[in-house]
């Protein structure tokens, strides 16, 4: 099906991908974001402001805003999600937003008679690579509750594919990095927190010995491959990674934005994060095959575009540091650094 004048519903659409996935949508269809803005990074205002039609404020586990909200709808993107870090103390939320949560979403979607849900998931129900690349095939063994869970809404998406008549396409997005990405809290990822910090003129904390590698993926390469993969006849029913298809170790990625912030590279060395993957690379070769997927941004080039549009957007970036703690998955933190 091509997307294009149809009416789409992105839940989580306020988030770092949902909100660039919204305002890409926008530009040839109606979009409608549903979102609680727990961990948002625009307001409805902005999101209006991109093109999107009409914003809800409204939670996943809302059997009833959910069923409204999806009245009217041919197409739903499935991004309403409780973040990787939160698993490791809030086991129980994270699996009912996760696993509940998509069951709910594609419940109200049959009932509604959408056309296509696509699931977007996560690289982390493979948990640590057992072989050179990740293809599809890949053992699922996830090492945290939030891997666990994402796969638990694979297989209900899966299930709705296959036994209640629901088109499905599921995606799952290796490391997402790029403008509005998560620096604070318990969101924070590993690029944007070593950016602010680097912009501030202090250096990457590392947890671990840096050698973990990630398959970082700019956010424009995964929005295009979502909204193929979304587009899709081909991927009715299957599972499909997203990624740049490179793998980079975590001390690389310090060099790389100490140097491009003009920052000397003296990493300050902390233990091992609980339950970290230690390597992520994606076979890729399925979404190039199929969809003609090819990501256009290296990651010298991302991280330039990155720390630009952090200079561009906070002329004072101190303001940053206080939402950067140095915290170990909000296991413990990590005092005077």
């Amino acid at each position: 099906m091509t997307l294009k004048n149809a009416t789409i519903l992105i839940t989580g659409g306020a988030g770092f991908i949902g909100s660039h996935l919204s305002s890409e949508l926008s530009k040839h269809n109606r979009v409608i974001v549903f979102d609680n803005f727990s961990s948002a990074v625009l307001k409805p205002k902005d999101l209006l402001n991109l093109g999107v039609s009409r914003v809800i404020r409204g939670d996943i586990l809302n059997e009833k805003q959910l069923e409204k909200g999806l009245r009217g709808i041919d197409v739903v993107f499935h991004l309403a999600v409780a973040c990787v870090r939160l698993s490791l103390s809030e086991k129980l939320p994270v699996h009912t937003v996760n696993a509940t949560g998509t069951l709910e979403a594609l419940i109200a979607a049959k009932k509604n008679g959408v056309k296509r849900f696509v699931y977007v998931s996560s690289s982390e129900v493979y948990g640590s690579a057992e072989k050179n690349t990740m293809d599809e095939q890949h053992p699922i063994s996830p090492t945290t509750v939030y891997g666990m869970s994402k796969y638990m809404g694979e297989l209900y998406t899966h299930y709705f594919n296959d036994r209640e008549d629901l088109p499905t396409v599921i995606v799952r997005p290796f490391n997402t990095y790029g403008p509005r990405s998560h620096c604070e809290g318990v969101y924070g990822e590993v690029i944007p927190r070593f950016a602010v910090r680097a912009v501030n003129g202090k250096q990457p904390i590392i947890f671990g010995s840096g050698t973990q590698t990630r398959d970082f993926t700019f956010v424009t390469d995964t929005v295009d491959g979502i909204i193929r993969a979304g587009q899709s006849d081909r991927l009715t029913g299957e599972a499909i990674n997203i990624a740049y298809g490179a793998e980079v170790s975590i001390t690389d990625i310090a060099k790389i934005i100490c140097k491009k912030a003009g920052v000397p590279f003296r990493p300050i060395m902390k233990p091992a994060r609980p339950n970290d993957v230690s390597r992520h690379k994606a076979d890729i070769s399925k979404a190039k095959t199929v969809l003609t997927y090819q990501p256009q941004v290296d990651i010298a080039s991302g991280i330039s575009h990155y720390l630009s549009w952090i200079k561009d957007s906070y002329p004072n970036p101190k303001t940053l540091m206080k939402s950067v703690p140095a915290i170990n998955w909000s296991i413990y933190e990590i005092k005077s650094v």
